[in-house]
């Protein structure tokens, strides 16, 4: 036996000539039923509840008014079931805002003078009303990502590795399944193996570390400048170079971890993150390894990474089809890889790619039910496209499933009808704002909230407006003002909605509203300490390098120097006093010698007793010179430790005159430093091209080129 299908509209008013003028409106799409009161609409919501397809309801009746009626429906809870709109002849604006508080969904007044706008505006509302199952197909994509986030908080590696991998596929723009499926397939990639090869003896423990390693393979990236990592086009020489550091830098953040070095998990990280970016032949980097020198589950995560960079969108190139993507990398076109894995590769590809990127490739639009009564004027479906018993429990069960899934996810989900400019979110939305679930005249309220910045919203809009049916689904990450007046960050993440004979109508758009304000907080606090040294505070050696190459590049080329410190006689504090007394005077010097320099200027620690000092705008030789000689006054006065003849060596130089480039700056400040410690330390020596001729023992820090 088959349910009623929801054909019904029942009329609610006392007056009987406005019960006629709506029955003439829409008798030709729906089955018509009439109440002059509260009381009998409530009769016929009881026996006719589940063929209603939405009550028009007058507010002021005998017996029982609107309002009585709405809260009766609300009492039982089919207010989620049957879309109710006010006609009353109330202008007052607080009048439609009670309404809409008791839960209706629009408020149409009297007298109606376009009956066709009335129609529209029933038909779009109950079409949104049934299109609310359909957010449950976007929340439902989310369920896994749900579960495994929780399953990586158990523990504390996980949650390292789930916020530092996260952190870059945020920066890097690419998609967020990507570290899932990196970790997928070198898990079934590894499965292959040690089912196969059962001498390379992999258990599955072992399985799953280097999987959940596979996640920190490109954290490194945390530290190449946006408009190198998100660069559209090719990268210039100079501009790849500075990407394939990043190899580097991920092992030094990983070094930089406390107590992360100590674990078991770190090798398989350190190892994937330095080493991805090698080949079989030694064509890599960025140590050039070859064969069997590259660590196995390196070799593993290169391949996986390699082919979902191919069927991948990135922001400089299209993906590739599956069977193009196997063709380049069985053919070398991709670097050259071991032969027995690229054999297991080649056999289980397809497998694979059924099993990680199917679902992203078919781009399946959100489910849209059967068109049913109300749709379009003067249909009406054959009995056999009206819902089942079957159809009607499934999708009550997908509507509950929706609420309790996005109550679950902390998302604040939204679905938006251009037509009547309205939208709709979950409960988390006023939660979080404190605004109504339901806003008509959207576009002119979100302009007036102030939720929004001007220059963020006049940015999104246009982006929106570069969407086609063919790209339909856009990112973007937005700082919002929520209840209290804090700005937060959240990412949107939309699909637009086509339709139309040859689908190029958009009709709205449905997404999701997620808070990263904690993950960006995190990643800045990680960024923050990636560019500092541990022991002192001081900008590292790659905080230095960033800030001299980004000096180097800019177009006004200001000049600038730098100073190249070393200690003198500083292994007699560690050998007569302790380590923790050298500790504390290079901690004593971190906090002294910045106080010597300009707010423009940059000290740096980069290893041992070894300091650098960039000098923005100081080019003149004189005066390189005389800030060069306060910096060996501070350390042989100023300091503590004076009994063991503490003193400092410096060696300078200055751009453009001395070098073009970071390292050659570098080496030729080590050269001039090496002069003022041949000449006795406790001075400093000015680079000149006649020291290229002297006796030179470089810095282990800046070894010369072979």
């Amino acid at each position: 036996m088959q349910t009623p299908c929801r054909d019904t509209l029942l009329i609610v008013d006392d007056s009987e000539l406005n019960r006629a003028i709506l029955r003439e409106i829409f008798y030709r799409e729906y089955r018509i039923e009439e109440a002059e009161n509260g009381r009998r609409a409530l009769e016929v919501v009881a026996r006719q509840q589940d063929r209603l397809a939405a009550l028009l309801l007058d507010l002021v009746m005998p017996e029982l008014d609107g309002f009585g009626v709405l809260e009766e429906l609300s009492r039982q809870g089919l207010l989620e079931s049957i879309p109710v709109f006010l006609i009353t002849a109330e202008t007052s604006a607080d009048i439609a805002l009670q309404g809409y508080e008791n839960g209706v969904m629009d408020v149409i007044s009297k007298p109606i003078t376009d009956p066709s706008i009335v129609r529209k505006r029933v038909g779009n509302a109950v079409e949104l009303f049934r299109g609310r199952n359909q957010l449950a197909q976007l929340v439902e994509e989310q369920v896994q990502t749900i579960k495994a986030q929780s399953e990586k908080l158990r523990t504390a590696n996980a949650s390292i590795i789930d916020m530092l991998s996260s952190v870059i596929e945020f920066r890097s723009g690419e998609s967020g399944q990507h570290v899932r499926r990196i970790r997928q397939a070198t898990r079934m990639l590894l499965q292959l193996l040690a089912a196969e090869y059962p001498a390379y003896r992999l258990s599955p423990e072992e399985i799953e570390m280097v999987a959940s390693a596979a996640a920190m393979h490109d954290i490194g990236k945390i530290l190449i400048p946006d408009y190198i990592l998100n660069k559209p086009g090719r990268l210039t020489a100079e501009e790849f170079e500075e990407m394939k550091n990043h190899t580097v830098y991920g092992c030094e953040i990983l070094e930089s971890i406390p107590f992360f070095q100590e674990q078991e998990l770190f090798r398989y990280c350190y190892d994937i993150c330095r080493h991805h970016h090698e080949r079989w032949d030694g064509l890599g980097y960025p140590d050039g390894l070859s064969g069997g020198d590259i660590p196995l589950w390196s070799q593993v995560v290169s391949l996986a990474d390699v082919y979902d960079a191919l069927v991948s969108e990135r922001v400089y190139k299209k993906p590739y089809p599956h069977p193009v993507a196997v063709e380049m990398i069985r053919s070398g076109e991709c670097g050259a890889f071991n032969p027995l894995l690229l054999g297991l590769f080649l056999r289980c590809a397809d497998e694979l790619h059924q099993a990680l990127y199917l679902q992203d490739e078919t781009g399946a639009a959100p489910y849209s039910p059967p068109v049913g009564l109300g749709r379009a004027a003067g249909y009406h479906p054959p009995e056999e496209q009206r819902l089942s018993d079957r159809t009607l429990a499934l999708l009550e069960r997908e509507r509950q499933k929706y609420h309790w899934l996005s109550e679950m996810s902390g998302e604040i989900l939204f679905d938006y009808d251009r037509q009547s400019d309205s939208v709709e979110f979950t409960e988390k939305y006023q939660e979080v704002f404190g605004d109504n679930l339901r806003t008509l005249h959207a576009s002119d309220h979100i302009h007036r909230a102030g939720q929004i910045a001007p220059e963020d919203l006049q940015r999104i809009e246009g982006e929106l407006k570069a969407l086609t049916p063919e790209s339909a689904l856009y990112r973007t990450e937005v700082q919002l003002t929520v209840r209290g007046g804090r700005r937060v960050w959240f990412e949107l993440y939309m699909r637009s909605l086509w339709e139309g004979e040859s689908g190029q109508v958009c009709t709205g758009y449905m997404g999701k509203l997620s808070s990263i304000d904690e993950l960006k907080r995190e990643s800045a606090r990680w960024r923050q300490r990636a560019m500092h040294d541990y022991l002192t505070g001081l900008y590292n050696r790659q905080a230095l390098e960033t800030r001299v190459s980004e000096a180097i590049r800019d177009p006004a080329g200001s000049p600038f120097s730098l100073l190249f410190v070393d200690l003198d006689n500083f292994k007699a504090v560690n050998d007569t006093k302790g380590h923790l007394a050298g500790d504390q005077l290079l901690r004593e010097i971190a906090e002294k010698l910045p106080q010597k320099m300009r707010a423009t200027d940059m000290v740096a620690r980069i290893g041992g007793d070894e300091f650098a000092v960039f000098l923005e705008g100081l080019g003149k030789e004189a005066l390189l010179a005389k800030k060069a000689g306060e910096v060996c006054h501070f350390f042989r006065e100023e300091l503590g430790e004076q009994g063991l003849g503490l003193s400092a060596s410096v060696g300078c130089v200055r751009y453009p005159a001395d070098g073009q480039s970071y390292k050659a700056l570098l080496q030729r400040a080590d050269r001039a430093l090496y002069t003022a410690k041949s000449r006795g330390k406790n001075q400093f020596a000015l680079y000149d091209g006649e020291m290229e001729g002297e006796q030179y023992r470089p810095s282990l820090l800046f070894p010369t080129e072979d």
